[in-house]
Parts: C-alpha cells; sequence; structure tokens
C-alpha cells in the first residue's frame, strides 16, 4: 500500500479483519513470519522492510525476514541491530519514528548503509508478556511515508504478534513435554515387558501387572518383532506376575499365543494360577498347542530336553 492509499476508517474494518484472522491461524514460527509480511504488505508500502526475534543463546537480534536487503545488507543490518536504533527500541520496548532521515547525522546509515538511501523510518517493538521479544524495522526511501494510521496499525499488529511469539514458545514447550512424556512411556512399556533370550532360540516373557488391550498390542507387536529379528523357536510367556486375569487379559492372552504360533514359533506359558485357570475355563478359552507349565523353569527345562 502506496503512502497516498494510507488505509482510511472504511478501509480499517476488512483490514483488522485479515490482521487477527491472519495471526490466529498461525502455528510455528515461519507462519508467524509469512502472516507478518502480508500483514505489512498490506499496511504500508516500503523498500525496507524486516522482522526481528531474539535469539536467547547469544542475547542478539536474528533476521527471520527481510525485504528489499541484499544479502550483505541483511547480514549487516543483523549483526549491528542491537547497536541501533532497533536495540534501542528493542530495549526501551518504545517505536522510533524519524519521518524525516538526515543522512548527514543518521548513524544508522553510518553502521549499515544502503544501495538505496533510507528517508524515513519506523521501527516498533515486538513484546509479549511485558518482555521484549523482537522489532519490526521499516525504511522508505521517501520523507513522510508513515501516516498516523499506519503507525497505529502497525503497533497494533506488533502488539498482536508478541502474544502469538509467547503462544508458540508455549507451544513448543507443551510438545517438548509430550515428547519427553512419550519417550518415558516408551521406557516403561520397555521396562515393563522384557523380552530375554533364556536359551537359544528361546525367548522369554515375563508380564508383570494388569493387561489390557493396549497393552496387550503392545506386547504382541514386540514379542512378533523380536521373533522375526532373531531365529526363534519357542517362545515362553510366563504370567507369575500379572495381577488378575480378566476377560479382556484371557483374550488378549489368547490373541498373542495364535499370533505366535502363526509365526511359527512353539509358544508356552508358565505361571497360571489357581483363579486365572478357572476364570480361562469360564470364558471357554482354548489354548490349542500351546504348553502350560506351573513354572517359568520348568516350561525352560523342557524346551532344552527337547532340543
Amino acid at each position: 500500500m502506496s503512502h497516498d492509499e494510507a488505509p482510511t476508517a472504511l478501509d480499517l474494518v476488512p483490514l483488522l479483519d485479515h490482521i487477527a484472522t491472519a495471526l490466529a491461524s498461525v502455528r510455528d514460527e515461519a507462519a508467524l513470519v509469512t502472516a507478518m509480511d502480508d500483514i505489512i504488505r498490506r499496511i504500508v508500502d516500503v523498500e525496507y522492510a524486516a522482522v526481528f526475534f531474539l535469539d536467547r543463546s547469544t542475547s542478539r537480534l536474528r533476521h527471520v525476514f527481510a525485504r528489499g536487503f541484499s544479502e550483505e545488507e541483511r547480514r549487516e543490518a543483523e549483526r549491528t541491530a542491537m547497536d541501533r536504533h532497533i536495540g534501542d527500541v528493542f530495549r526501551s520496548q518504545t517505536l522510533f519514528h524519524a519521518p524525516e532521515v538526515l543522512i548527514a547525522s543518521d548513524p544508522s546509515a553510518k553502521l549499515n548503509p544502503r544501495r538505496h538511501t533510507v528517508r524515513s523510518r519506523l521501527t516498533l517493538p515486538l513484546v509479549g508478556r511485558c518482555q521484549s521479544v523482537g522489532a519490526i524495522s521499516l525504511g522508505s526511501t521517501r520523507p513522510h511515508s508513515f501516516t498516523q494510521t499506519q503507525i497505529r496499525v502497525l503497533s497494533s499488529v506488533a502488539s498482536l504478534a508478541g502474544v502469538v511469539y509467547w503462544n508458540l514458545e508455549d507451544l513448543k514447550a507443551l510438545e517438548a513435554q509430550l515428547a519427553l512424556t512419550r519417550a518415558q512411556q516408551e521406557e516403561l512399556r520397555t521396562l515393563s515387558t522384557p523380552i530375554l533370550e533364556a536359551a537359544p532360540g528361546v525367548l522369554l516373557l515375563p508380564l508383570v501387572g494388569r493387561i489390557d488391550a493396549t497393552r496387550a498390542d503392545q506386547i504382541a507387536d514386540r514379542l512378533l518383532s523380536a521373533i522375526v529379528e532373531r531365529s526363534i523357536r519357542a517362545a515362553l510367556i510366563d504370567v507369575t506376575g500379572v495381577e488378575t486375569m480378566d476377560a479382556t487379559s484371557v483374550a488378549a492372552l489368547a490373541a498373542i499365543t495364535r499370533a505366535t504360533r502363526l509365526m511359527g514359533v512353539e509358544c508356552m506359558l508358565s505361571g497360571i494360577s489357581p483363579a486365572s485357570a478357572i476364570q480361562m475355563t469360564e470364558l471357554d478359552v482354548r489354548l490349542d498347542g500351546v504348553s502350560t507349565f506351573n513354572s517359568a523353569s520348568a516350561a525352560l527345562l523342557a524346551t532344552m530336553r527337547r532340543s
């Protein structure tokens, strides 16, 4: 939007509508930068536009978006950002507006010279939760390029962008926590379902705790994967440590034994308690082709004798 086409009161309603919708749909930093570029273009027409975010590892401002800059100009603008008016705006959380830049006395022109002479500047802080997180820096080759309406709208954009930035930080922290939780759950599942090679070609799977449908699927996946990865001729499932054998547990156990036998592997069960045996009988669960033993040691001894 050119200087002569600054938003009027009537233009502001659809423009603000677009700004709110664009920023509300942001889900990551790249999307935030893209949305800010689009919004800035709709508000003001300038030769130079840049968005900086704070790099927490270096406490410096990094370019996340730069329009109109050569690569050398962009690198230099990023390197000197904290030492120029951009750094002042970031630290003070106060916008900087130079409607008519005097070239001879412009420190930014000396620190960061451009191909096109900047005659007016506008830099706005990105602030969220009372903390500076970055800045928007705009430069025009025309003096008096920014109207009061444009400045007010851009200030609102900067404030909203600061809020969105922190929302994204919260989202990243939540995703990191979820990833950690999933990793811990996977580790617990692995620890709760150890698969040991008790003898050459013989797997021992000691089960502890309760077996629900979800855990049964995990047990089956781990057992069948181990059978495929190793040269296995027999699998011993020991249920001595299983708390109770309800209908779900019994059905899951039967499914695991069937799947094991379909893989061409002998399947054995040990440690079935009297209560579990009664439950399995009442549910009419058939374990055809599955050898049962009162203990894991008895099952292993029988397997070794057969080999």
